[in-house]
């Protein structure tokens, strides 16, 4: 198989390619931990002098489940000075707010092992967050993630998410936005049709599809989304959280299944600041890595098929 597909909401192109998963391929990737135990991690219980106060911590120190704080060392600031103007370019001053969810107190602890409940305690942790940062008058978008394994971005073992309060709208999901608003939630189209051709659909809950999209950039990626339209994440009910978590488990189970140590990214994607957006998670198994080409051409090489990706998750379902 050798086809180039669009994404419906960003414009992005993949080019999928299942031969090149027989390619010669002559490294072997070294990731081996600094320290090996909790002894110097500073998101482990007992170090909490080691981060920022706590802005939310669920039990007292040494004794807690989930705990966030200001990452130390962030990615936007709050007291960040304005921008450098240069007349030719557009610059923003990266006056925003960075913090940290660490949502588990065992050091090599991961969230494909938690159990339903606790992934519904983390959840509804992450939608308190977005209201406060939604609150604040410099964030124009929000962006919750979670780094799982180092070939993802991950630079400390400990398990944790990041929201990123951002005075801009990133373009990607600027376009996602408009491309929604324009077709009366395109989303909402898209898991109509996927429901009605069932090529990709992976699993359906009473109020949650996952999916292998159309077009994602890479092998293995899956959605899952609120059948119903939803326009933020923050609008999840209680019950829709429990439901949502017992999905998100399995799934990360199936996901942490395609081989050993893969490392994979937990995006929730949300739309800017007053706009009707259909939110859903994002999974991104990090299979593979970017390239001469994609950074060339913003066409993304992947060697899997969505839907031979969703027949080995289906797979998964019926043993």
């Amino acid at each position: 198989m050798s086809e180039i597909r669009t994404n419906p909401f960003t414009g992005e192109m993949s080019l999928y390619a299942e031969n090149r998963r027989n390619r010669p391929y002559e490294f072997v990737h070294n990731t081996e931990r600094k320290h090996a135990n909790s002894e110097k991690c500073p998101f482990c219980g007992g170090h909490e002098a080691w981060t920022p106060d706590a802005i939310y911590q669920d039990g007292p120190n040494g004794a807690w489940q989930m705990r966030v704080f200001p990452n130390k060392f962030p990615t936007v600031r709050e007291d960040c000075t304005d921008a450098a103007e240069e007349p030719f370019y557009t610059q923003t001053a990266g006056r925003g707010r960075h913090e940290i969810l660490v949502d588990t107190p065992d050091h090599d602890a991961t969230i494909d092992t938690f159990d339903a409940a606790h992934i519904a305690s983390i959840l509804q942790v992450l939608q308190d967050r977005l209201h406060f940062f939604r609150n604040r008058a410099d964030t124009q978008y929000v962006q919750i993630f979670k780094n799982c394994g180092p070939s993802a971005g991950m630079s400390m073992h400990h398990s944790h998410w990041q929201v990123v309060g951002l005075p801009v709208v990133p373009k990607r999901a600027a376009t996602m936005a408009e491309a929604m608003h324009r077709e009366d939630c395109l989303f909402c189209k898209m898991l109509a049709y996927e429901k009605e051709t069932n090529r990709r659909i992976v699993a359906e809950t009473e109020h949650f599809l996952a999916l292998t999209p159309y077009a994602g950039r890479f092998a293995y990626e899956l959605w899952l989304a609120p059948k119903a339209h939803q326009r933020d994440f923050g609008e999840m009910s209680a019950e829709e959280r429990q439901e949502l978590a017992a999905l998100l488990r399995k799934m990360l189970g199936r996901v942490t299944g395609i081989r050993e140590d893969i490392g994979y990214n937990i995006c929730v994607m949300d739309g800017p600041r007053d706009t009707d957006f259909h939110w859903h998670i994002e999974i991104l198994p990090r299979i593979g890595g970017f390239a001469g080409f994609e950074f060339a051409t913003d066409c993304y090489i992947c060697m899997v098929s969505p839907e031979n990706a969703a027949v080995y998750y289906r797979k998964e379902e019926a043993e």
